[in-house]
């Protein structure tokens, strides 16, 4: 991409912290997932089962502070009339990191 492509890109914060919290959730409950799929195979071991569980219960606690976040937060999650009606085009950007 060319300096003069970056530049004329579109940016809204909105579109920003929806792909982050998207990306972040679904990290999140594939984690969740896969700690749960483990969960047997650490039945006769307490010590790691225990460590299995904290895990688990952490993993949820972030979910929910994303939720918190996204809650508190959540009139930067919205455009704004004005990005709206600049977006004409009604596709989504591309932002990348």
């Amino acid at each position: 991409m060319t300096d003069t492509e970056k530049s004329t890109r579109p940016f809204t914060m909105e579109h920003v912290l929806k792909l982050t919290s998207k990306n972040v959730r679904r990290h999140i409950d594939v984690s969740i997932r896969k700690t749960f799929e483990r969960v047997e195979e650490f039945k006769n071991d307490p010590k790691k089962s225990r460590e299995v569980f904290d895990t688990l219960s952490i993993l949820h606690t972030m979910r929910k502070e994303l939720d918190d976040f996204q809650i508190k937060y959540s009139e930067a999650f919205r455009k704004s009339k004005e990005e709206q009606s600049s977006n004409t085009s009604g596709e989504e950007e591309n932002v990348e990191s």
